[in-house]
């Protein structure tokens, strides 16, 4: 399309307008009408959704820390969270499964601000600005590829995003009975990294059941941390920092309860060091397998 003088673009929008004028629809009371319209049947889309919801509520319990059920759109009111569980699996909310899914591909801690700022922010800018961007008056999809380009990949991203974010694996099971299983699992270490045997899916480190240490790359990096790991020793005492690196070592990549390949390494400190430790860390299983 040639590139039109400024005066020729002003003669063209005054040759619309004034065929607008003459044959288009006035904004009162045909736009107001549609938009009346519109938002009549938004509102009591609303209010079905929410007559539904209360009419499917179960009784209401006896117990007032229970749940009381609901039906397809979901429960009156969940049970009263529980401090004392060591295995809950927190989940965003369904409009925030995209960026849930973001975190789990961009995991590492030098690209968590790519998937949690930078790419939202680049979409909601593209989105905002495009039609300052491309002035294009034409109509037909044909003629404008980029911005239908546009248009089309950023909601099938997202809905993508949404759909796997919903699939996401969640925690990898209950928390063993095995020494420092369930410290493991109540400290930071769930936040960061999975590992079966403690029924943790942290996204943000390695994958233990993967990586597999040993125990002195375990106790090194628990003791003075390294990258994106903070260093424990301030914050654990020397029987609990071993207790930890013996219960990695010893589990990370084990199959049902046979230890992973580098038990090992720890069967000098592992379970010994959990028992002075104490509390958490002893954990309750009568004896720690390994070789």
């Amino acid at each position: 399309m040639p590139r039109l003088t400024t005066r020729e673009r002003r003669e063209r929008y005054e040759r619309e307008y004034s065929f607008q004028k003459r044959h288009g629809k006035p904004f009162f009371p045909n736009a107001v009408f549609h938009d009346t319209i519109v938002s009549l049947v938004v509102v009591a889309l609303i209010m079905g959704m929410t007559i539904l919801w209360h009419a499917q509520f179960g009784g209401v319990p006896g117990e007032g820390t229970a749940e009381r059920i609901g039906g397809l759109l979901g429960p009156a009111y969940e049970a009263k969270a529980d401090p004392g569980v060591l295995g809950y699996d927190p989940r965003p909310d369904w409009y925030f499964f995209f960026l849930f899914e973001l975190l789990r591909i961009f995991k590492t801690p030098e690209l968590l601000i790519v998937g949690s700022i930078i790419i939202p922010t680049i979409w909601m800018v593209l989105l905002i600005g495009w039609p300052f961007i491309d002035r294009n008056p034409d109509r037909r999809l044909s003629r404008r590829p980029i911005a239908l380009a546009l248009g089309v990949t950023v909601p099938i991203v997202l809905l993508a995003l949404t759909f796997y974010g919903s699939k996401a694996p969640g925690a990898a099971g209950a928390v063993s009975n095995e020494p420092g299983a369930a410290a493991f699992a109540a400290g930071s270490c769930s936040t960061c990294h999975t590992l079966a045997n403690a029924g943790t899916a942290g996204n943000v480190g390695p994958v233990l059941d993967q990586a597999m240490p040993d125990y002195a790359r375990v106790l090194d990096l628990v003791t003075n941390g390294q990258g994106g790991m903070p260093a424990f020793k301030a914050t654990y005492s020397e029987d609990e920092i071993k207790c930890l690196a013996g219960y990695v070592a010893t589990w990370a990549g084990a199959t049902g309860t046979t230890p992973g390949p580098n038990a090992a390494s720890a069967k000098d400190v592992y379970p010994a060091a959990c028992a002075k430790a104490g509390g958490l860390f002893a954990g309750t299983a009568a004896s720690a397998a390994g070789p």
